[in-house]
């Protein structure tokens, strides 16, 4: 959006007065109101605990990488929700660095250790699902050798 004078129109016509003081009113309002909207997007923030949101994306990495049971949510979904609670995540990490620095640190230590575990657990996973399905291609090559 580029700025445009508050005495002239689009068309460059000169506004009248009252338009013109009108515009200029709204254009103080809009800026008071973008300063409430990051204040409340702030506390908002605040008020949200990262070690929940950790926990919540170890629940989602749980159901995602269960070799014993189909996830009960679709692939996408179980995606979307994730991409969701990171990027929050990663908010209240950067409100935390400007303001807390201690804490930042901390948080960084959890999503580190969080990654750790995760790929432990896609490994994990990743290792039943080969043994798995090499036992059942053993299975039909029996089955077909037998008949």
């Amino acid at each position: 959006m580029g700025r445009r004078s508050t005495s002239s129109t689009k068309s460059g016509k000169f506004m009248n007065p009252t338009d013109q003081a009108r515009k200029e009113a709204r254009k103080r309002e809009l800026k008071k109101n973008k300063k409430q909207r990051m204040m409340v997007r702030a506390a908002v923030l605040k008020m949200k605990d990262p070690r929940q949101i950790i926990r919540d994306m170890e629940k989602l990495d749980e159901m995602e990488f269960n070799p014993v049971q189909q996830p009960l949510l679709n692939e996408k979904v179980l995606r979307d929700k994730r991409k969701k609670l990171r990027e929050t995540f990663e908010r209240i990490v950067r409100l935390y660095e400007r303001e807390n620095p201690d804490t930042y640190k901390e948080l960084r230590k959890l999503e580190l250790d969080y990654e750790t575990k995760r790929g432990q657990l896609a490994l994990y996973f990743d290792s039943v699902k080969v043994r798995l399905f090499g036992c059942i291609c053993m299975f039909f090559v029996f089955l077909i050798y037998c008949t």
